[in-house]
């Protein structure tokens, strides 16, 4: 964001140009200049165009550095469309073949940009400027035969509306600005800060004379409604005035009693330093074209073939730049890769002296050390498989727990003898033999309400071809404890 920015507004009847400053989120004009010309009725005004731009060219700088110039509402279609995604780069892609079919040119013969205003009630509704590659190629040209390269050229509604919003009056409900040119009139409105409607309004030339008031209101009725404002819902308390027309005698009055909406001059007090009073309205465009420099939401015609040279030189040499630090980054790196590679190496071979000696501490009777880690997995794997046989192990029954807790389920009195025990991590299956059916059933039952046993279940009980001998087979999930 630059401290100073020039504004340029070449319109029909003089070009203005302002340089702004801005200090602590403040603007302020620093210079101006209002360059009328002899005799706009004659309509042919390149030469002089081209006289008065190289007069401010010494005050502009290094062919325009930060300048930001205007281009005119009247050339420039405005269309509220519904752009489909939420990130701004992927709108920009698909902006001018979603405008294509509201615009009557075909897609390559426009520079299309948008501005979202980001609310919901406006369902994704973007609004899209779109000029012709012919008009804009006209007026780059025509600069560029001054001696200027502006690296941005912004609707002129867009740079009204940074205007209003650098000065903050874009706050409330809902507010309008009518700029009064020489020939055209620029309405815009915003709702809650953001800008949702732009229109250029033909409005009479010097040649014929004073405004046709009634026209003019009857277009800015027409504009509210479209915008869905009507004179039960208008959310603007007040019109504001700027333009070469604003003060035109009872301009003020006419307007308010045609609108029945209160209108007054835009206040430009705050950034007006010393231009005088009658010059402030003129200026509007330009000096909102200098704030549309700081803005992040700036609307740039300045793309495809048209892009700034500036620009393009600033981002190579910003890359430029990366490289060289991506590059010291990278030997930054590598030398820190290897100082740690050094580092974890010395961490490593200590570390490995240190189980050395856990290990031989741990197990003297081992002469031959190999493999410190997997000689003391393989011992503890012997322990366990010790201990799995003999005692819980890890939070399991031992087989010879788990013919203990069934041999405690069995009575004296029962005859019961286990021919083959089946384990496995989940299970544990009994087949045996018994007197009788209803000690298979008393054996299943004494099972069931052991706590190292759950889901009983009696798989076989047949009788054999032995007398008085059942076969039976009980299979149990093992619990906690088994």
């Amino acid at each position: 964001m630059r401290s100073k920015t020039w504004g340029l507004d070449i319109g029909p009847a003089g070009i203005k140009a302002v340089e702004v400053s801005r200090s602590l989120g403040r603007f302020r004009v620093t210079q101006y200049g209002r360059l009328p010309f002899a005799r706009p009725e004659r309509g042919d005004l390149r030469g002089e165009v081209l006289a008065k731009l190289r007069d401010l060219l010494p005050r502009l700088g290094n062919r325009g550095e930060g300048l930001v110039c205007t281009f005119p509402a009247h050339q420039t279609m405005v269309h509220r469309i519904p752009l489909p995604f939420d990130d701004r780069e992927k709108k920009r892609q698909v902006v001018k073949y979603e405008a294509e079919p509201f615009l009557p040119f075909a897609a390559d013969e426009v520079i299309v940009d948008f501005y979202s205003p980001g609310e919901k009630g406006e369902e994704k509704r973007s609004l899209v400027f779109a000029v012709r590659k012919k008009d804009l190629g006209e007026h780059l040209a025509l600069l560029k035969e001054a001696g200027l390269d502006p690296e941005y050229v912004v609707p002129e509604s867009m740079a009204l509306f940074s205007l209003v919003k650098g000065l903050g009056m874009a706050g409330g409900e809902g507010g309008a600005l009518l700029d009064l040119g020489s020939e055209t009139a620029t309405l815009i409105l915003w709702r809650n800060g953001r800008l949702i409607l732009a229109r250029s309004i033909p409005v009479p030339g010097r040649k014929a004379g004073a405004l046709d008031f009634a026209r003019l209101a009857d277009e800015v009725r027409r504009t509210f409604l479209s915008a869905g404002w009507s004179p039960r819902n208008n959310p603007t308390e007040k019109i504001f005035l700027t333009g070469e027309r604003a003060l035109l005698p009872g301009v003020e009055k006419q307007l308010a009693e045609l609108l029945r909406v209160p209108v007054s001059l835009f206040p430009l007090e705050g950034v007006g330093g010393e231009v005088p009073e009658d010059t402030r309205p003129a200026l509007a465009a330009a000096l909102g074209a200098a704030m549309d420099g700081s803005s992040a939401e700036v609307v740039n015609l300045r793309r495809e073939e048209f892009a700034s040279t500036r620009r393009a030189e600033r981002a190579k040499g910003r890359l430029k730049i990366l490289a060289a630090y991506a590059a010291v980054l990278a030997l930054l790196g590598i030398g820190a890769f290897l100082l740690n590679s050094y580092l974890l190496e010395k961490r490593y071979q200590d570390l490995k002296a240190e189980i050395r000696r856990e290990f031989t501490s741990s197990l003297p009777e081992v002469k031959r050390v190999v493999h410190e880690v997997q000689q003391m997995r393989a011992r503890v794997e012997e322990e366990r498989m010790r201990l799995g046989t003999f005692g819980p192990g890890l939070g399991r029954g031992s087989p010879l727990e788990i013919l203990r807790e069934i041999s405690l389920t069995v009575e004296p009195t029962m005859k019961v003898r286990v021919t083959e025990l089946i384990l496995d991590p989940e299970t544990a299956e009994v087949n045996g033999e018994a007197d009788s059916f209803d000690t298979v059933n008393q054996l299943k039952s004494r099972l069931d309400r052991s706590a190292r046993f759950r889901d009983v279940q009696l798989k076989a009980a047949r009788a054999s071809s032995l007398e008085n001998v059942i076969e039976f087979k009980v299979q149990m999930k093992r619990g906690a404890g088994g």
